[in-house]
């Protein structure tokens, strides 16, 4: 009788013990709001920009600034490739070349962004 006590002490303690582990294991409990999701953890520094607002709301410092900073080679235009840098794409690259020469001006550019 002793042994099948001592036995049903240890299967007790081996349940707690898997009940406190897998209790351990469980994730926090998300936020409710899906966005929360989106914001880096406390302390980090954000390597996503803030989504941009919708196409006509930009300011012309903000279209100039994402020019800028999308022409690599600072030519004055953007070629495909440079286009796919940009922080501001109001439209697909082929609406905005307006002239259908392979290449965005800032002037093409600041129209697709109106």
């Amino acid at each position: 009788m002793a042994g099948a006590d001592a036995l049903r002490g240890l299967l007790l303690g081996l349940t707690l013990a898997g009940a406190a582990v897998s209790q351990a294991q469980v994730p926090a409990q998300r936020s409710a709001d899906p966005a929360a999701s989106l914001m880096p953890p406390a302390g980090t520094a954000a390597t996503v920009p803030p989504p941009a607002p919708a196409a006509g709301r930009w300011t012309a410092a903000q279209v100039q600034q994402s020019f800028s900073q999308a022409d690599s080679n600072a030519d004055g235009q953007l070629t495909r490739a440079e286009a796919q840098r940009l922080a501001l794409l109001p439209r697909s690259f082929e609406d905005m070349d307006a002239n259908k020469d392979g290449v965005l001006s800032l002037a093409e550019y600041q129209a697709g962004a109106q």
